[in-house]
Formats: C-alpha cells, structure tokens, sequence
C-alpha cells in the first residue's frame, strides 16, 4: 500500500516474465511458488495474475510467445469494470482444456495447504481472490449449504468436499497414519525429536498438528504430489521469518524427492516475491548447506 492509502500493484508483465524464467526447474511449479508467497504476504490480488499467465502458457508453443502472452494477461485483467473483465474471461476461456483444468485445481491446493502454516484468513483472501478470477467452467463445484439445518439435521455439512469424509474411526485413523507417514518422510532422522518438541509444549499442538494438518492435508496428494507439497510449504514460510521451521522443510523437501537445485530455486524464488512484498527479515533466510557437505552427512 502506498502513502496515498491505495493498493500498489506489484506484478506487472516484467516481473511475470521474471517468475516464468526464474528457474528451469521451476517451470512446472513456479506458479505455485509465487501465488503461496504472494498469499502468506497478503498480496492476494496479484494472484489472478499469477494464475492468468500459468494458463496462458499452456498454449500450444507457448515457449516461444511467452512475452506476448505475459502481455495477453495483464491486458485481460486491465478492465476496471467487473461485468466487463468477467466477460472477457469466459470468452477467453469458452472451452478450457484439461491442462487449464488442472492448473486451477493445483493453485486452489496449494493455496490451501498455506491456511495451516499462515493462517485461514490470508487463504481465505487467497482463494477468494482466485475464484472471482476463475472461468466458470473452472471453477469448483459447490452446492448451496445451510448451515442451520446441517447443524440440527441428519445432513452432510461439507458435501462438495475432494476429501473422503471420516465416516467412522476406521476413516480416522487411516488418515492420521497417512499423516504421520509423511510426517516420518519429511523428518526422517529426527522424527522423534521433533514430534517430542511438539508434545511437550503442549499435548493438543502435536494432536492439532498431526490429526488436523498433516493426516487431512499435507498428505493428501490426489492433486498436489508429496514433493509439490513441500514447494509450497517452503514458499509459504520464507516470508514469514520463521528460520527454524524453514529449516526443517528444506532439508525434508529432499528427503521426499525433490533435489538440491530445485529446493534452492523455490527458496529464492520466493525470497524474490518476497521482497517485492516488501518482507523484511531479522537474521536472513536460512538455506540448506552447500551440496558436497549434505551428501557427506547422509
């Protein structure tokens, strides 16, 4: 926000080209990079931006008109009017295709797989913003709910959910040790000690951290794999100044496959988004150690 009270605009179509051509390992996951970092942020009005270009770009040869198209989408999302930007949308995408539909789904799960790590709020405003941005042949789908009646009747109060409904303790557990096995991926070695850390600040910050985020969340991977989870969850806590926890996660982001050079990547791509958000630091971002001395510790 600038000192007049307005909402600067931070991405433009030099910095969209910026985060397309950041990284060649980044080419498939750079959007959820920078619409995670942008939503921790509260920059939640730039990720239709964000979200734009990724669709763009799967067009047909795409790599050689990606300057015309990082035009193409600041241009569709210049109308000031909502009734006009809506309507160019749907004609824009009047038949999406398959590749479209799944760069919806991605961005609305990594968007909210960031609710745990920097709160509901700023993934709702995230996901809000995207939806009034989604095609409408894109967007979820979703039944009138009354909260009233679900509350008092035999009713199911989340009907439209991709989640399997814990339907018994069976359902429950199952997910819990789901959690819990990606638990043990990430942290491998130091599982224990970290799930102790937990437990031992207090009993219900481990329960609420494994039953509620990683059994239900984290580990479900029916549209983001384990390792574009843990992308998102690296973006997600670079701007937000909390060193210890990054630090984990970036070590656990190569014990679920990723490799060093991308790890690295997604790091600094969203310190770049960061910055642009105007993020400061107190002692830096801490990073993984130089390649040669993590192969030696193996």
């Amino acid at each position: 926000m600038n000192s007049s009270g307005k909402i600067t605009s931070l991405l433009n179509q030099q910095r969209l080209l910026q985060l397309y051509q950041f990284h060649p390992k980044l080419k498939n996951i750079w959007y959820l990079v920078a619409a995670a970092t942008l939503s921790v942020a509260n920059y939640p009005q730039e990720i239709p931006k964000v979200y734009h270009y990724a669709m763009q770009l799967t067009a047909k040869d795409a790599d050689k008109y990606y300057v015309t198209l990082a035009h193409r989408t600041i241009e569709l999302l210049n109308y000031y009017d909502p009734a006009q930007r809506r309507q160019a949308i749907e004609k824009e995408y009047e038949f999406p295709t398959e590749q479209q539909a799944m760069v919806t789904k991605k961005l609305r799960e990594a968007l909210l797989k960031t609710g745990p790590l920097a709160g509901l709020p700023r993934a709702i405003n995230g996901l809000h913003a995207l939806k009034e941005y989604t095609p409408s042949k894109l967007r979820s789908k979703s039944t009138q709910i009354d909260a009233w009646e679900a509350a008092v009747r035999d009713e199911i109060p989340c009907p439209d959910t991709l989640r399997k409904m814990v339907g018994n303790k069976k359902d429950q557990v199952n997910i819990v040790h789901r959690g819990l096995q990606q638990w043990n991926y990430i942290y491998n070695k130091v599982s224990n000690r970290v799930v102790n850390n937990l437990h031992s600040s207090y009993p219900d910050l481990w329960y609420y951290t494994l039953v509620h985020c990683y059994g239900p969340l984290f580990s479900y991977d029916k549209i983001l794999s384990s390792p574009e989870t843990s992308m998102v969850v690296i973006a997600s806590l670079v701007p937000q100044d909390v060193n210890p926890q990054l630090k984990g996660h970036l070590r656990g982001a190569l014990n679920v496959g990723c490799d060093y050079e991308s790890v690295e990547a997604v790091r600094t791509l969203a310190i770049l988004v960061s910055e642009w958000c105007g993020i400061k630091w107190t002692d830096g971002v801490v990073k993984l150690k130089p390649k040669k001395l993590l192969i030696n510790t193996k």
